[in-house]
């Protein structure tokens, strides 16, 4: 089955409030002096916006193009021949990252809709498990896209990371042990434009402000701007630019642990394109790296880059390693709710539906189903 064509929106003409990433050019890593630049810039982007973007990162545009297209392809088909494979709302509670999951009911965050289908494809997806006709034949494609950004994208990142916590290259590289993370996912996604009506409702939100879970998220850049980011100077947020061709990248909650606090995991959002764009369908190609599931979310022991700036304690009063983690904050710890426009105090776990915030669709919980109250955390496996 061959793939419908897939041209990009051209770029907004419009001047927006952007945000000045640090740009990593990968080219770099193999000359000795270039590697030291790469891992001052990386230290600036995790300490400042934790946020960057990436060129010269191996990825050809070819293969670029063909993601996004194939990405369209999937995420355009028709709703009945979605259904097979959309992810259950028992899969769902339990953290299973495969398979369609569609705007709406179980697609809630705080009462506000993502309006945004994605479609997971795990790093270790079993050879037998489903997928649609039309992705059958770019499997293995989109596979090797995975393990290239995996085994050389994310490697050279944590050669970096080595690099600025002052510790040997095998001590980082262990924490993202081969075969150790049954989560990392890429993910097709698209967010369908919406009426006047429906923007006026949602304050022109598709996903509201939060951080993501894992060590780095790798965006292929895209032409319609709807990503914003939390400036921690002045609580604003800006827009990301598009860079052609290039990786846009954030910094997640488990990096930000494994250095102490030092790597700031940012708060982002999606939200409705300028005028000149909104009437766009927005086709998105992204990859969510992780820690090995048992690797325990604790500053890097021997650091003495952390010991000197007082990050060599861990963050969290309960250590959770990966996976606990991920179960943890799917029931409620430290699942921190934003508002729009501005960071709530990060030390309360206020109710979101407290009455200081629209629930425009009448959800009083966690959005999707019964889960324990949202300051209340699931205990660690490991805990004595």
């Amino acid at each position: 089955m061959s793939l419908p064509p897939f041209t990009p929106a051209p770029p907004t003409k419009e001047k927006l409030d952007y945000v000045k990433l640090v740009n990593l050019d990968m080219s770099k890593f193999d000359d000795p002096t270039g590697r030291e630049e790469l891992a001052k810039d990386l230290y600036e982007a995790a300490t400042g916006y934790g946020f960057l973007t990436l060129s010269n990162h191996g990825i050809s545009d070819e293969v670029y193009a063909r993601q996004m297209q194939i990405a369209n392809a999937m995420m355009t088909l028709p709703a009945e021949e979605k259904a097979p494979y959309e992810v259950t709302p028992e899969e769902d509670a339990r953290g299973l990252y495969v398979g369609y999951k569609p705007a709406g009911p179980l697609g809630h965050k705080g009462g506000f809709p993502k309006q945004l289908d994605h479609y997971n494809i795990l790093v270790h997806d079993p050879r037998d498990r489903p997928h649609p006709e039309i992705m059958r034949p770019h499997l293995e494609e989109t596979q090797e896209v995975m393990q290239f950004i995996r085994t050389n994208i994310l490697k050279k990142l944590l050669t970096l990371v080595a690099m600025i916590l002052e510790v040997s290259d095998e001590v980082i590289q262990s924490t993202h042990a081969p075969g150790g993370s049954k989560t990392e996912y890429i993910r097709y996604m698209m967010c369908e434009p919406r009426s006047n009506a429906e923007s006026e409702k949602y304050r022109d939100i598709f996903l509201s402000g939060h951080t993501d879970l894992g060590t780095w998220t790798f965006l292929f850049s895209q032409p319609i701007a709807a990503l914003q980011v939390l400036d921690h100077n002045d609580a604003t947020y800006r827009w990301v630019e598009h860079q052609p061709h290039g990786l846009v990248v954030n910094f997640g909650d488990a990096l930000a642990r494994l250095t102490g606090g030092l790597f700031k995991a940012t708060i982002h959002r999606v939200v409705q394109p300028p005028e000149d764009q909104r009437h766009l369908r927005r086709i998105g190609v992204i990859y969510f790296s992780r820690p090995a599931d048992e690797r325990e979310l604790v500053p890097i022991e021997g650091s003495p880059l952390l010991q000197r700036l007082g990050r060599d304690k861990p963050i969290d009063e309960q250590v959770f390693c990966m996976a606990d983690f991920l179960d943890a904050r799917k029931h409620g710890f430290k699942r921190y709710e934003y508002d729009l426009d501005r960071p709530r105090d990060v030390q309360k776990h206020a109710d979101f539906f407290a009455g200081e915030y629209p629930d425009p669709e009448g959800h009083q919980s966690l959005g999707k189903f019964d889960n324990v109250p949202r300051e209340v955390y699931v205990p660690s496996l490991k805990a004595n």
